[in-house]
C-alpha cells in the first residue's frame, strides 16, 4: 500500500512540473515559440542556417550547380541559352529589308510590285484587260472576269457597224462608234470653233475657257484640265523622261517639251509667220496667241461677271482681283 501511494505522488508531481512552463508561457504571450538556437543546421559554404536537415540538403545544390552558358549575338548583344536559338535569331539580321515599291505619281509605297502596277493604272488610265464579248476594257483582271459573266445570260449584240463589223447592245453606242469612221463632230464649243465627236471631249475643252482645273497633283497641288495632263505632269516629280529627242537623244518628261526642244534647237529655220504683220515665231502656239491681237478673239470667259479675255493669265488675274474684292466686302 505504501508503495502504491508513492507512485501516485510521483505522477502528480510530474504533471505539475509539466504544467509549469505552460502557465508561464500564458503569462508572457510575446515570447517566440522557437528561438534562434533551434536553427542549428548551418550551410558550410554560405553560413545560412536551417531548422531542419532536409532543408539544408535541398539548399546545398545551389553551390554545386554549374552556371548556364549564354550564347551572345554579335550584332545586337542579345543572349540565348541554346546555340540553336542563337542561330535562328541570327537569320533576322541576315534577311534583306523589304524595299518598298513607290508610285511615281503620288509617291505612295507598296510592299509588292504587282500591287504598285495595279495602283498606277489609276493614274495612267491604262486598261489592259478587254472583255472578250463586248470589248470593254478594265484596269483589273478580276473586274474584267466579273464583267464577262454578265454576258452569259444576255442576248447577242444586235447593232453592228457596217464598216468594221463591231457590234453593240444599244443603237446609241453604234452611233457614237460610227463617228470614228465618218469623222463627224456634232459637239461644238460656243466660245470658239472647236468641235468634238463626244460630249466628254467638249466638257474637257470648256475647262480651257473657264479656267477650271479639277485634277490636282497630290505633291505640288497644281491643277489640270484632264487626268491625262495630270499623269504627264506626274513624270516631272518621278524624274522619268520617256520622250527622247530623235536628233540628239535628250530626254524629256513631257512630249510637248520634247517637240518644243526639237523645234527651237534643231529646226530653227522653219518659222511660223503672221499673215497680218509678218512677225515670225518658232512655235505655232505662239503664233495663234499673237494673232488674237489682230482678230480681237477673247476665248477666256469669266463665269462671275461674263467678261472675256484674250489670255489665260489675264483671266486668272481678273479672278484674283474679284476674290480680293469679295474678301474686303466681307471684312468691312
Amino acid at each position: 500500500l505504501d508503495t502504491t501511494l508513492q507512485c501516485v505522488e510521483e505522477v502528480i508531481s510530474d504533471s505539475e512540473s509539466n504544467d509549469a512552463p505552460t502557465r508561464s508561457a500564458s503569462k508572457n504571450p510575446k515570447q517566440p515559440e522557437s528561438s534562434i538556437s533551434d536553427r542549428c543546421y548551418p550551410c558550410s559554404v554560405c553560413g545560412k542556417t536551417f531548422d531542419r536537415p532536409s532543408k539544408l540538403e535541398r539548399h546545398k545544390p545551389v553551390h554545386t550547380r554549374k552556371p548556364k552558358t549564354l550564347h551572345q549575338c554579335q550584332h545586337c548583344d542579345k543572349s540565348f541559352t541554346q546555340p540553336s536559338k542563337l542561330e535562328r535569331h541570327k537569320r533576322t539580321h541576315s534577311k534583306k529589308p523589304k524595299v518598298p515599291h513607290q508610285c511615281s505619281y503620288c509617291m505612295k509605297t507598296f510592299s509588292k510590285l504587282n500591287k504598285l502596277v495595279r495602283h498606277e493604272r489609276m493614274h495612267t488610265g491604262e486598261k489592259p484587260f478587254p472583255c472578250s464579248v463586248c470589248g470593254k476594257r478594265f484596269s483589273d483582271s478580276g473586274h474584267c472576269k466579273a464583267h464577262e459573266k454578265t454576258h452569259d445570260e444576255q442576248p447577242e449584240k444586235p447593232h453592228c457597224c457596217p464598216d468594221c463589223g463591231m457590234c453593240f447592245f444599244k443603237a446609241s453606242e453604234l452611233r457614237r462608234h460610227f463617228r470614228s469612221h465618218t469623222g463627224e463632230k456634232p459637239f461644238s464649243c460656243t466660245l470658239c470653233d472647236s468641235c468634238f465627236s463626244r460630249s466628254e471631249g467638249l466638257k474637257r475643252h470648256m475647262r480651257s475657257h473657264t479656267g477650271e482645273r479639277p485634277y490636282k497633283c497630290l505633291i505640288c497641288g497644281k491643277g489640270f484640265y484632264s487626268r491625262q495632263d495630270l499623269n504627264i505632269h506626274g513624270l516631272t516629280h518621278s524624274g522619268e523622261k520617256p520622250h527622247l529627242c530623235p536628233v540628239c537623244g535628250k530626254g524629256f518628261s513631257q512630249l510637248g517639251n520634247m517637240k518644243e526642244h526639237e523645234q527651237n534647237v534643231h529646226v530653227k529655220s522653219e518659222k511660223y509667220i503672221c499673215n497680218e504683220c509678218g512677225a515670225t515665231f518658232t512655235r505655232y502656239k505662239s503664233l495663234t496667241k499673237h494673232q488674237r491681237t489682230h482678230t480681237g478673239e477673247r476665248p477666256y470667259l469669266c463665269l462671275t461677271c461674263g467678261r472675256r479675255f484674250s489670255w489665260s493669265h489675264s483671266l486668272k488675274l481678273h479672278n484674283l482681283n474679284l476674290f480680293r474684292k469679295d474678301k474686303l466686302i466681307i471684312y468691312s
